[in-house]
Protein backbone atom coordinates (compact mmCIF):
# COMPACT_ATOMS: atom_id res chain seq x y z
CA UNK A 1 0.00 0.00 0.00
CA UNK A 2 1.58 3.27 -1.16
CA UNK A 3 0.58 6.86 0.29
CA UNK A 4 2.05 10.04 -1.19
CA UNK A 5 2.53 13.25 1.14
CA UNK A 6 1.57 16.65 0.10
CA UNK A 7 3.96 19.24 -1.57
CA UNK A 8 2.88 22.78 0.72
CA UNK A 9 1.33 25.44 -1.85
CA UNK A 10 3.92 27.62 -3.42
CA UNK A 11 6.96 25.55 -2.92
CA UNK A 12 9.57 24.39 -5.43
CA UNK A 13 8.72 21.70 -7.89
CA UNK A 14 10.14 18.54 -6.14
CA UNK A 15 13.36 17.27 -7.09
CA UNK A 16 12.60 13.54 -6.51
CA UNK A 17 9.96 11.48 -5.79
CA UNK A 18 10.83 8.70 -2.87
CA UNK A 19 9.34 5.40 -1.85
CA UNK A 20 9.71 5.27 2.31
CA UNK A 21 8.70 2.10 3.54
CA UNK A 22 7.10 1.97 6.84
CA UNK A 23 5.21 -0.08 9.39
CA UNK A 24 3.21 1.01 12.04
CA UNK A 25 4.41 1.20 15.64
CA UNK A 26 3.35 3.76 18.15
CA UNK A 27 5.45 6.06 18.92
CA UNK A 28 7.61 5.98 15.57
CA UNK A 29 4.61 5.65 12.76
CA UNK A 30 1.22 6.44 13.75
CA UNK A 31 -1.60 6.11 11.14
CA UNK A 32 -4.25 8.40 11.17
CA UNK A 33 -7.66 7.52 10.82
CA UNK A 34 -7.36 9.51 6.79
CA UNK A 35 -4.73 7.23 6.11
CA UNK A 36 -1.59 9.21 6.46
CA UNK A 37 1.17 8.69 8.77
CA UNK A 38 2.86 10.49 11.73
CA UNK A 39 5.21 9.48 14.65
CA UNK A 40 8.48 10.45 15.54
CA UNK A 41 10.59 8.90 12.63
CA UNK A 42 7.66 10.21 10.23
CA UNK A 43 8.25 13.51 11.19
CA UNK A 44 12.04 13.15 11.12
CA UNK A 45 12.03 11.91 7.66
CA UNK A 46 9.55 14.61 6.92
CA UNK A 47 11.82 17.22 7.75
CA UNK A 48 14.55 15.60 6.10
CA UNK A 49 12.36 15.77 2.46
CA UNK A 50 11.51 19.40 3.48
CA UNK A 51 15.14 20.12 3.11
CA UNK A 52 16.10 18.49 0.53
CA UNK A 53 13.12 18.80 -1.67
CA UNK A 54 11.58 15.31 -1.85
CA UNK A 55 8.23 14.08 -2.50
CA UNK A 56 7.64 10.69 -0.39
CA UNK A 57 5.61 7.98 -1.04
CA UNK A 58 4.88 5.61 1.73
CA UNK A 59 5.03 1.84 1.49
CA UNK A 60 3.82 0.41 4.25
CA UNK A 61 4.86 -2.91 5.45
CA UNK A 62 4.19 -5.53 8.57
CA UNK A 63 7.21 -4.80 10.35
CA UNK A 64 10.82 -3.88 10.32
CA UNK A 65 12.00 -7.05 8.51
CA UNK A 66 9.69 -6.57 5.58
CA UNK A 67 10.74 -2.93 5.47
CA UNK A 68 14.38 -4.06 4.79
CA UNK A 69 13.47 -6.81 2.49
CA UNK A 70 11.20 -4.22 0.56
CA UNK A 71 14.39 -1.93 0.45
CA UNK A 72 16.84 -5.22 -0.31
CA UNK A 73 14.13 -6.30 -3.30
CA UNK A 74 14.03 -2.72 -4.80
CA UNK A 75 10.28 -1.67 -3.75
CA UNK A 76 11.40 0.99 -1.43
CA UNK A 77 14.79 3.08 -1.24
CA UNK A 78 14.46 4.02 2.33
CA UNK A 79 13.19 2.36 5.31
CA UNK A 80 12.21 4.62 8.48
CA UNK A 81 10.61 3.82 11.97
CA UNK A 82 11.90 1.37 14.74
CA UNK A 83 14.89 0.13 12.27
CA UNK A 84 17.58 -1.46 14.83
CA UNK A 85 20.72 -1.66 12.61
CA UNK A 86 22.60 -4.94 12.56
CA UNK A 87 25.01 -6.74 11.36
CA UNK A 88 22.68 -8.93 9.35
CA UNK A 89 20.91 -5.95 7.67
CA UNK A 90 24.13 -4.11 6.91
CA UNK A 91 25.03 -7.07 4.76
CA UNK A 92 21.47 -5.82 2.87
CA UNK A 93 21.35 -2.16 2.88
CA UNK A 94 23.34 0.59 4.28
CA UNK A 95 22.06 2.79 6.98
CA UNK A 96 22.04 6.67 8.06
CA UNK A 97 23.73 8.10 11.35
CA UNK A 98 21.56 7.03 14.31
CA UNK A 99 18.28 8.09 14.70
CA UNK A 100 17.35 7.05 18.63
CA UNK A 101 19.23 5.51 21.11
CA UNK A 102 17.54 2.76 22.19
CA UNK A 103 17.44 -0.90 23.98
CA UNK A 104 15.34 -3.28 25.59
CA UNK A 105 13.31 -2.40 29.16
CA UNK A 106 10.36 -4.04 31.17
CA UNK A 107 7.20 -2.34 32.48
CA UNK A 108 5.06 -3.26 35.06
CA UNK A 109 1.17 -2.50 36.29
CA UNK A 110 1.18 0.04 39.16
CA UNK A 111 -1.85 -0.45 42.19
CA UNK A 112 -4.56 1.69 41.99
CA UNK A 113 -5.50 0.61 45.47
CA UNK A 114 -6.21 2.88 48.57
CA UNK A 115 -3.64 4.60 50.57
CA UNK A 116 -5.62 2.68 53.73
CA UNK A 117 -5.95 -0.61 51.31
CA UNK A 118 -1.79 -0.44 50.49
CA UNK A 119 -1.55 -0.25 54.51
CA UNK A 120 -3.44 -2.95 54.82
CA UNK A 121 -2.28 -5.41 52.18
CA UNK A 122 1.29 -4.36 54.02
CA UNK A 123 0.23 -5.47 56.77
CA UNK A 124 -0.68 -9.07 55.81
CA UNK A 125 2.76 -9.57 54.08
CA UNK A 126 3.91 -13.18 54.60
CA UNK A 127 6.71 -11.63 56.50
CA UNK A 128 5.26 -9.16 58.36
CA UNK A 129 3.06 -12.03 59.24
CA UNK A 130 5.52 -14.05 60.63
CA UNK A 131 7.48 -11.20 62.37
CA UNK A 132 4.49 -10.15 64.28
CA UNK A 133 3.51 -13.72 65.46
CA UNK A 134 7.50 -14.14 66.62
CA UNK A 135 6.65 -11.16 68.67
CA UNK A 136 4.05 -12.25 70.58
CA UNK A 137 4.91 -15.77 71.00
CA UNK A 138 8.18 -14.09 72.41
CA UNK A 139 6.30 -11.93 74.83
CA UNK A 140 3.69 -14.82 75.87
CA UNK A 141 7.46 -16.47 76.53
CA UNK A 142 8.58 -13.45 78.19
CA UNK A 143 5.32 -13.14 80.43
CA UNK A 144 5.48 -16.67 81.67
CA UNK A 145 9.21 -16.07 82.66
CA UNK A 146 8.71 -13.20 84.53
CA UNK A 147 6.01 -14.47 86.37
CA UNK A 148 7.98 -17.29 87.66
CA UNK A 149 10.72 -15.17 88.74
CA UNK A 150 8.46 -11.87 90.58
CA UNK A 151 5.11 -14.15 91.61
CA UNK A 152 6.81 -15.38 95.28
CA UNK A 153 8.17 -11.96 96.60
CA UNK A 154 6.18 -8.85 94.32
CA UNK A 155 2.79 -8.42 94.98
CA UNK A 156 2.81 -6.70 91.39
CA UNK A 157 2.42 -10.05 90.10
CA UNK A 158 -0.49 -12.27 91.34
CA UNK A 159 0.52 -15.64 92.84
CA UNK A 160 -1.94 -17.58 90.31
CA UNK A 161 -1.28 -18.63 86.96
CA UNK A 162 -4.45 -17.22 84.68
CA UNK A 163 -4.19 -13.62 86.32
CA UNK A 164 -0.13 -13.55 87.24
CA UNK A 165 0.78 -14.28 83.67
CA UNK A 166 -1.97 -11.63 82.49
CA UNK A 167 0.04 -9.34 84.33
CA UNK A 168 3.36 -10.32 83.33
CA UNK A 169 1.72 -9.84 79.45
CA UNK A 170 1.45 -6.34 80.18
CA UNK A 171 4.53 -5.77 82.02
CA UNK A 172 6.05 -7.16 78.84
CA UNK A 173 4.25 -5.53 75.92
CA UNK A 174 5.29 -1.83 77.96
CA UNK A 175 8.74 -2.72 77.95
CA UNK A 176 8.93 -3.95 74.58
CA UNK A 177 7.34 -1.12 72.97
CA UNK A 178 9.12 1.09 75.67
CA UNK A 179 6.45 2.49 76.69
CA UNK A 180 7.22 1.57 80.02
CA UNK A 181 4.46 2.73 82.61
CA UNK A 182 6.01 1.87 85.87
CA UNK A 183 3.04 0.03 87.03
CA UNK A 184 4.50 -3.16 87.29
CA UNK A 185 8.22 -3.29 88.06
CA UNK A 186 10.64 -6.04 88.95
CA UNK A 187 12.16 -6.87 92.14
CA UNK A 188 13.91 -9.47 92.61
CA UNK A 189 17.71 -9.70 90.75
CA UNK A 190 16.83 -12.23 88.29
CA UNK A 191 13.89 -9.95 87.39
CA UNK A 192 15.86 -7.22 86.97
CA UNK A 193 18.45 -8.83 84.87
CA UNK A 194 15.76 -10.13 82.77
CA UNK A 195 14.29 -7.02 82.16
CA UNK A 196 17.27 -5.98 80.74
CA UNK A 197 17.67 -8.76 78.34
CA UNK A 198 13.84 -8.73 77.29
CA UNK A 199 14.20 -5.02 76.48
CA UNK A 200 17.22 -5.36 74.07
CA UNK A 201 15.44 -8.90 72.72
CA UNK A 202 12.09 -6.27 72.16
CA UNK A 203 13.82 -3.90 70.23
CA UNK A 204 15.54 -5.72 67.83
CA UNK A 205 11.73 -7.25 67.65
CA UNK A 206 10.17 -4.15 67.18
CA UNK A 207 12.85 -2.52 64.69
CA UNK A 208 12.44 -6.19 62.76
CA UNK A 209 8.86 -5.49 62.46
CA UNK A 210 8.94 -1.86 61.64
CA UNK A 211 11.77 -2.22 58.91
CA UNK A 212 10.28 -4.86 57.43
CA UNK A 213 6.37 -3.29 56.84
CA UNK A 214 8.10 0.00 56.07
CA UNK A 215 10.02 -1.82 53.33
CA UNK A 216 6.62 -3.97 52.32
CA UNK A 217 4.73 -0.71 52.17
CA UNK A 218 6.98 0.59 49.60
CA UNK A 219 7.46 -1.69 47.45
CA UNK A 220 3.84 -2.78 47.59
CA UNK A 221 3.09 0.30 44.61
CA UNK A 222 4.56 -2.23 42.25
CA UNK A 223 2.34 -5.04 41.48
CA UNK A 224 5.17 -6.80 40.17
CA UNK A 225 8.57 -6.43 41.84
CA UNK A 226 11.14 -6.74 39.42
CA UNK A 227 14.55 -5.08 38.84
CA UNK A 228 16.45 -7.18 36.43
CA UNK A 229 16.03 -9.70 33.93
CA UNK A 230 16.84 -12.04 35.86
CA UNK A 231 13.84 -11.78 38.04
CA UNK A 232 11.84 -12.48 34.96
CA UNK A 233 11.68 -15.80 35.13
CA UNK A 234 9.67 -15.91 38.47
CA UNK A 235 7.10 -13.85 36.08
CA UNK A 236 4.88 -13.92 33.65
CA UNK A 237 6.37 -11.94 30.69
CA UNK A 238 4.74 -10.68 26.98
CA UNK A 239 6.26 -9.30 24.08
CA UNK A 240 5.37 -8.58 20.78
CA UNK A 241 6.46 -11.59 18.30
CA UNK A 242 9.64 -11.35 16.04
CA UNK A 243 10.46 -8.25 17.99
CA UNK A 244 14.19 -7.80 19.09
CA UNK A 245 12.84 -8.30 22.78
CA UNK A 246 11.39 -11.49 21.18
CA UNK A 247 14.53 -13.04 20.41
CA UNK A 248 16.17 -11.56 23.78
CA UNK A 249 13.93 -13.77 25.68
CA UNK A 250 14.20 -16.67 23.59
CA UNK A 251 17.92 -16.46 23.58
CA UNK A 252 17.76 -15.92 27.23
CA UNK A 253 15.49 -19.00 28.07
CA UNK A 254 12.90 -16.91 29.63
CA UNK A 255 9.28 -18.22 28.85
CA UNK A 256 7.03 -15.40 27.34
CA UNK A 257 3.66 -14.83 25.75
CA UNK A 258 4.08 -13.58 21.97
CA UNK A 259 1.38 -10.90 21.11
CA UNK A 260 0.76 -9.41 17.96
CA UNK A 261 1.60 -5.41 18.62
CA UNK A 262 2.92 -3.12 21.21
CA UNK A 263 -0.69 -2.40 22.06
CA UNK A 264 -1.75 -5.90 23.08
CA UNK A 265 1.24 -6.45 25.11
CA UNK A 266 0.72 -3.16 27.20
CA UNK A 267 -3.32 -3.99 27.40
CA UNK A 268 -2.05 -7.48 28.77
CA UNK A 269 -0.07 -5.63 31.44
CA UNK A 270 -2.80 -3.62 32.30
CA UNK A 271 -5.27 -5.48 32.67
CA UNK A 272 -2.91 -8.04 34.93
CA UNK A 273 -2.95 -11.24 32.23
CA UNK A 274 0.67 -10.52 32.41
CA UNK A 275 3.02 -9.36 34.91
CA UNK A 276 5.47 -7.66 32.85
CA UNK A 277 6.15 -6.67 29.48
CA UNK A 278 9.84 -6.82 27.90
CA UNK A 279 10.20 -4.21 24.55
CA UNK A 280 12.04 -0.97 23.60
CA UNK A 281 12.04 1.69 26.09
CA UNK A 282 10.95 4.00 23.79
CA UNK A 283 7.80 2.66 23.27
CA UNK A 284 7.46 1.18 26.91
CA UNK A 285 8.22 4.83 28.03
CA UNK A 286 5.58 6.66 25.81
CA UNK A 287 2.74 3.66 27.34
CA UNK A 288 3.41 4.87 31.16
CA UNK A 289 3.21 8.61 30.08
CA UNK A 290 0.35 8.11 28.31
CA UNK A 291 -1.51 6.10 31.24
CA UNK A 292 -3.27 7.14 34.13
CA UNK A 293 -0.45 6.18 36.36
CA UNK A 294 -1.15 2.76 36.27
CA UNK A 295 2.02 2.04 34.39
CA UNK A 296 5.77 1.77 35.41
CA UNK A 297 8.91 1.31 33.50
CA UNK A 298 11.10 -1.53 35.68
CA UNK A 299 14.49 -1.39 36.62
CA UNK A 300 17.10 -0.17 34.10
CA UNK A 301 17.42 -0.38 30.04
CA UNK A 302 19.46 -3.47 29.32
CA UNK A 303 20.30 -3.57 26.31
CA UNK A 304 21.93 -0.87 24.10
CA UNK A 305 21.33 -0.97 20.31
CA UNK A 306 20.31 2.10 17.66
CA UNK A 307 18.10 2.69 15.20
CA UNK A 308 19.02 4.74 11.83
CA UNK A 309 17.35 4.89 8.28
CA UNK A 310 17.83 2.15 5.97
CA UNK A 311 18.76 3.11 2.35
CA UNK A 312 19.45 0.75 -0.36
CA UNK A 313 22.83 0.09 -1.80
CA UNK A 314 24.36 2.52 -3.76
CA UNK A 315 21.65 4.59 -3.75
CA UNK A 316 22.75 8.56 -4.45
CA UNK A 317 19.93 9.48 -1.20
CA UNK A 318 23.10 8.43 1.08
CA UNK A 319 25.03 11.41 0.99
CA UNK A 320 22.59 14.23 0.68
CA UNK A 321 20.66 12.43 4.18
CA UNK A 322 23.73 11.77 6.01
CA UNK A 323 24.63 15.49 5.27
CA UNK A 324 20.91 16.67 6.51
CA UNK A 325 20.69 14.25 9.61
CA UNK A 326 23.74 15.64 10.50
CA UNK A 327 22.43 19.03 9.90
CA UNK A 328 19.42 18.74 12.25
CA UNK A 329 20.85 17.24 14.94
CA UNK A 330 23.57 20.61 15.30
CA UNK A 331 20.55 22.68 14.59
CA UNK A 332 18.38 21.82 17.61
CA UNK A 333 15.62 20.42 15.38
CA UNK A 334 16.34 16.77 16.28
CA UNK A 335 15.90 17.52 19.99
CA UNK A 336 12.61 19.39 19.44
CA UNK A 337 10.93 16.23 17.11
CA UNK A 338 12.68 14.04 20.05
CA UNK A 339 10.58 16.07 23.10
CA UNK A 340 7.60 15.87 21.66
CA UNK A 341 7.49 12.64 21.38
CA UNK A 342 9.44 10.69 24.10
CA UNK A 343 10.06 13.43 26.73
CA UNK A 344 8.36 11.80 29.62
Amino acid sequence: MAQTSTTQPGAAPPQREVKVAVSVLDPFVIKRADGSFGGFSVELWEEIARRNNYRTVYVEKSDAGAEIDAVDRGEAEVAIGPVTVTAERADRVEFSPPTLSSGLQMMVATCKASALDGLWRALLDPAVLVLICLMVATALAAAVVIWLLERQSNPEFAHKAPKGIAEGGWWASVTMLTIGYGDRVPRTGLGRSFTVVWMVIGMLLVAAVTATYTSNLTVRRLTTNVESPDDLRDHSVVSVTGSSAAAYLTDKGISFRGVASPSQMIDAVRDGSSEVAVYERPVLARATRKSDGNLALAGAQFTHDYDAIAIAKGSDLRAPLDRTLLRIYEDGTYDQVFRSWFQI
